[in-house]
């Protein structure tokens, strides 16, 4: 698997550990991807922006909200959940994936998307 983020760039083989490291830090900016191949991947990107419905998600959740989208090669389709997710559910869904599990995609809504 591959990890890429804004401030890291590409890590190849990536494992739990260092994954959960690097979220953890909260510094590899506002994007994060993981991906088996270029067409079957899992993504975050920060949805922070100025105003009272993103300071309100933050008081809640003590998290920016995060866009999470993914690809499946098998389809070809793009899917984005249907609501913002806190930095530690990106996280959870992240190491999900890595797994080989298809637990991530149960815990959250999913819209097809357009790319």
């Amino acid at each position: 698997m591959q990890f890429t983020t804004e401030e890291f760039g590409d890590v190849s083989d990536i494992d739990a550990n260092d994954l959960v490291r690097v979220l953890d830090e909260d510094a590899f900016g506002s994007f994060a991807v993981l991906s088996s191949s270029d067409d079957d991947f899992i993504q975050a990107g920060n949805h922070w922006a100025p105003g009272e419905a993103c300071e309100a998600f933050l008081a809640r959740h003590d998290s920016d909200p995060w866009i999470l989208e993914y690809r499946d090669s098998r389809t070809g389709k793009q899917y984005q959940a249907t609501r913002d997710v806190t930095l530690a559910e990106a996280k959870q869904a992240f190491l999900s994936y890595l797994r080989g599990s298809s637990d991530w995609r149960r815990q959250f809504e999913w819209s097809e998307i357009d790319v």
